[in-house]
């Protein structure tokens, strides 16, 4: 059964929008980028100057939909509606700090955290690019779940 993605295809333009009057004027985050991932979930891009290479401030927002946990009526798997998992990626220095500043992560953060989605803050080591293809080898430095969805165990 194909999933929808047009909650998550919502939840994405709103966060844009919102990112785009947050960075304005921002010193070092300065352009939002939307596409797709390979299998049609929204991705975000924030960077200074759309420069997305490794060693640069980037800032990539992944939603996607997740396991839903109850089957649907003919016993296959199947992902909720809402909430969706929210990635946070950004690369790390060689000093293990992230290099998009801790106010572009943190304005990031905050505008995500209201869509009530599922917030993985990920990181990639130093010299590894922001990208889709990275997400998959990202440390996940936490993994904050809403705690009163109905159908999620906490």
């Amino acid at each position: 059964m194909p999933q929808s993605t047009a909650k998550a295809q919502a939840l994405a333009r709103d966060l844009a929008d919102k990112l785009t009057k947050r960075y304005a004027g921002s010193a070092t985050i300065d352009t939002i980028r939307q596409l797709n991932d390979s299998n049609g979930w929204p991705m975000i891009f924030c960077s200074d100057g759309g420069v997305e290479t490794a060693g640069s401030a980037v800032i990539l927002i992944r939603i996607k939909g997740q396991d839903a946990v109850s089957k649907d009526i003919f016993g296959n798997a199947t992902t909720s509606y809402a909430p969706h998992t929210l990635e946070l990626n950004y690369e790390l220095t060689a000093a293990n700090n992230p290099i998009p500043t801790d106010g572009d992560l943190w304005t990031a953060g905050f505008e995500a955290i209201k869509t009530g989605v599922r917030l993985k803050a990920e990181e990639n080591a130093n010299g590894t690019a922001v990208t889709e293809a990275n997400l998959a080898t990202a440390t996940v430095v936490a993994d904050l779940e809403e705690l009163y969805w109905p159908t999620k165990s906490v």
